[in-house]
């Protein structure tokens, strides 16, 4: 240990000596060690990093369903919240939450954002403190109450510039002032982790913040057949969950016994807090384990790739050395101390390829982030910055890089045959006399196949990418301009709110050069879907029954939409029968029930008969009674169906309402043109803004551009990069090891190819000496990456549903590609080889 500080500087001064290989293999181990240190921090803030709040480990979330249908999961009222958490026994306090999207007002501008509406223990129970101000009292959690206060996360104060008297302001919510009460701590994402709410609210306002998203009004927290709040529950000191579990039927009796209408047959389960999401049902998240592993390994290759790309450049840098560490063996130098000497070099390249490799991988982290939070009304926490598990995690890679491309050269280098290495002449190689190097070079080979692996799978992931961006919606409607409003951020009230649009509606349909103007509560691939139950209607279901068909009573769920009568025609979907709905029935809340459903929802509903005609009555949730305050609603046209995701296998089916049955006072514009339209974007905004300059614009865009900047599209091509630029950056290690080494074979074996050439070689000749000698470590590397490849495609296959576990194409193309870039990767150094002269190579000493 004392003399590794000599080492240090003996080892600085020959990386200096060779400025050329030094910025190389500091190069391609930023890339390597960057890659893997970035992805690493991406997934373990994910994954694994610990909650920002007290023994998250005895957190668990409450789930509702039938005993007769256990997978009829279902959310909470608050009065089956009270009698739970009047639980004393069994937990140390229970919370509740409803997750919800607010308008936010920062100046002049509108913006969407995710936010939470919770019990007035919310904090308490998850055991987090605010660090400015307090949390909610009992009174402003009171249903009903409608006290507008507000608790600000970490991620709005740093929006606000982390004013120091924010607590104390009011804010605009929903054009609707709110106080901030206090700020929670940075790293707070409520339940979840790594994504979560801005905003939090007490339940005492529910009745107006969530409900102006989902459109309500009628609808009030206290009552039992309210089913909107998640439970989560910490267990009492000294109570294991196995025994909370089992006391959860007793519990699920009280219920029934205090609601038997609401919670007949009720269920009780339990499981431990999820990291992503808040859902009605436990979520298995295994598959992050499986995706992490993924991500490593592919990572992971790209820097086994580095390593066995480096070990041959130190091969070939070491062969060169070879008489110098003979001499210092012969001097006395044990080979340990040249072992050594040769680790330290390598390291100090690894540490130089860490460092700069943690800021590019860093900046790549705040880049997908800021990408990301541009798509989502959602707070993001996924920092870009060093960590004591980064720091660690970069010194092991370094570590692990070293011992993967110094050990195995130095090793092999400080066993050298003195004689021979002495006696050898400048440009000889005498491991060329041994052995073919090239032909038999098993690291090239094995880059060559972990290359070839990486590219065939970046191949299956962008042919799955392809074929499901390539995927018919069923819409026909890629110039047709899209305008995000909010009537409830104005403060309309629903008749209000609905006579504005009509009129936006009207002038957006008078301007020149416009088929038709229409309004739609939901937008194809935005980022809320809503499911309705549909079913025949007149058809009495018994309570627990489980029809089987559509003549019994059998629900079937369907995407739904609340539009007016011109989106059809704006989205360019076709009308197979009957007709759309008037302006009457799009903007009157007293128009006739009226419905539009696919015909795929037709077929299911009616699979022998014509549902022209029919009335359908939607189901509550998890439940097969109609919902009191809906009538049967009439089938009065029939339209073509759609796709609404990328992944879909099966057409769902679809039902369309008049947009004066919406149920939230968001709205997308709709506005087609006879051609498309440089300008109609423009237009567009100026209309509506001169139409109704209260009326929050949020985005004007068209359809197109819509889609191609929807959260599904961009995860899709992101994810496809990254493969492709995992296999890429393989791919040129791979050919600059190729090029590297048949560049360092020609040079070595100078006096070999003069002799050949002074005996009658033509160039021809010596050209396909060298290519064949490329040839054939690119071929066994090929065939070796073709077989790893099949078993990579099949891992891929189990992982991605929609990704081929082998693809002909791919499989055929790649490997003919990298077969190709091998040869004219050798190209040069063939080429250089028949410039030796003969005469200058037999006289080199």
């Amino acid at each position: 240990m004392r003399e590794w500080p000599a080492d240090v500087r003996i080892s600085i001064r020959q990386l200096v000596k060779s400025p050329g290989f030094t910025l190389a293999a500091v190069a391609v181990l930023t890339l390597g060690i960057g890659l893997n240190a970035a992805m690493f921090s991406v997934l373990y803030t994910i994954g694994f990093m610990g909650r920002p709040f007290a023994e998250p480990d005895r957190l668990m979330q409450l789930y509702s369903s039938r005993t007769a249908e256990p997978d009829s999961y279902r959310p909470f009222s608050y009065p089956a919240y009270e009698a739970i958490a009047g639980q004393a026994d069994l937990f140390g306090g229970v919370l509740a939450h409803n997750p919800t999207i607010v308008g936010v007002g920062d100046g002049s501008e509108s913006r969407r954002s995710f936010a939470v509406v919770v019990s007035g223990n919310y904090f308490d129970v998850l055991g987090v403190a605010p660090i400015q101000g307090r949390t909610f009292t009992e009174e402003e959690s009171r249903p009903g109450q409608d006290i507008p206060v507000v608790v600000a996360s970490y991620a709005y104060w740093q929006r606000r510039n982390l004013d120091p008297a924010l607590v104390g302001q009011t804010v605009r919510i929903n054009e609707r002032p709110y106080t901030v009460v206090g700020i929670m701590p940075r790293g707070f994402t409520g339940t979840m982790t790594t994504f979560g709410p801005e905003l939090f609210f007490p339940l005492g306002v529910f009745d107006t913040v969530s409900n102006d998203f989902q459109g309500e009004s009628g609808r009030t927290l206290q009552r039992a057949d309210t089913y909107n709040l998640f439970l989560v529950g910490r267990l009492k000191d000294g109570v294991t969950a196995e025994a909370t579990s089992a006391r959860l039927a007793t519990v699920a009796g009280g219920l029934e016994r205090a609601y038997p209408a609401e919670y007949r047959d009720a269920r009780l389960t339990m499981a431990p807090l999820p990291r992503f999401g808040t859902s009605t049902s436990p979520s298995d998240e295994s598959a992050l384990t499986v995706f992490s592993a993924l991500m490593m390994g592919l990572t992971g290759a790209v820097l086994l790739t580095v390593c066995l790309n480096l070990a041959s450049m130190l091969l070939a840098r070491g062969s060169a050395r070879r008489k110098e560490f003979s001499i210092r063996l012969a001097l006395g130098g044990g080979r340990f101390r040249i072992v050594r000497q040769l680790l330290t070099e390598g390291f100090l390249l690894s540490i130089a390829g860490g460092v700069l490799g943690v800021a590019l991988g860093l900046y790549a982290v705040e880049w997908l982030v800021g990408a990301f939070a541009a798509m989502l009304p959602i707070t993001i926490v996924l920092e870009g910055t060093v960590s004591p598990a980064l720091v660690t995690a970069t010194i092991l890679l370094c570590l692990l890089a070293t011992v993967g491309f110094a050990l195995g050269p130095a090793l092999r280098h400080s066993g050298v045959d003195l004689l021979s290495d002495l006696k050898r002449h400048a440009g000889e190689d005498t491991q060329a006399r041994r052995r073919r190097f090239a032909v038999k070079n098993p690291l090239l080979v094995s880059q060559v196949a972990l290359s070839l692996a990486l590219l065939i799978a970046a191949g299956l992931f962008i042919r799955m990418a392809h074929d499901a961006t390539s995927v018919d919606f069923g819409f026909r409607a890629d110039s047709t301009v899209l305008a995000e409003v909010d009537t409830t951020m104005a403060g309309y009230a629903t008749p209000q709110a609905l006579d504005v649009l009509a009129g936006v509606e009207r002038q957006l349909s008078a301007l020149p050069g416009v088929q038709v103007a229409a309004v739609g509560a939901l937008v194809p691939l935005g980022t809320v879907n809503i499911e309705r139950e549909v079913r025949r209607a007149g058809i009495h279901v018994p309570p627990g029954a489980a029809p089987a068909t559509p003549e019994e009573g059998r629900a079937f769920d369907a995407p739904w939409n609340a539009v007016s009568g011109g989106y059809f025609e704006a989205m360019g979907l076709p009308l197979l029968s009957g007709r759309t709905f008037t302006d009457i029935e799009s903007f009157s809340q007293d128009a006739p029930p009226v419905v539009v459903i696919d015909d795929t929802l037709a077929r299911r509903l009616w699979p022998d008969g014509d549902a022209l005609g029919q009335q359908v009555a939607f189901v509550e949730i998890a439940s097969v009674r109609a919902t009191a305050s809906e009538p049967d609603f009439t089938v009065v046209g029939i339209v073509g169906s759609t796709h609404r995701d990328l992944f879909e296998k099966e057409l769902p089916g679809a039902v369309y309402v008049p947009y004066s049955r919406r149920v939230a006072g968001g709205a997308w514009l709709h506005v087609r043109p006879r051609s498309p339209s440089a300008t109609l974007v423009d237009e567009v905004r100026r209309t509506v803004r001169a139409a109704a300059p209260a009326l929050p614009l949020f985005a004007v865009k068209t359809f197109e551009t819509h889609m191609e900047s929807s959260i599904e599209f961009w995860a899709l091509r992101l994810s496809a990069g990254l493969f492709a630029a995992f296999g890429g950056l393989a791919m040129l290690i791979a050919l600059l090891g190729i090029y590297g080494v048949m560049g360092y074979t020609v040079a070595r074996r100078t006096r070999e190819i003069g002799i050949r050439m002074a005996v009658g070689a033509l160039p021809g000749a010596v050209r396909r000496m060298v290519l064949g000698e490329s040839l054939s470590i690119t071929l066994l590397g090929v065939g070796a990456g073709w077989v790893l490849g099949v078993g990579v495609g099949r891992v891929l296959d189990s992982v991605f549903v929609d990704v081929a576990a082998f693809d002909a194409t791919v499989f055929t193309l790649v490997p003919a590609a990298f077969v190709a870039a091998g040869l004219l990767a050798a190209w040069l150094p063939a080429r250089r080889a028949t410039r030796v002269n003969p005469v200058t190579a037999l006289r080199t000493e």
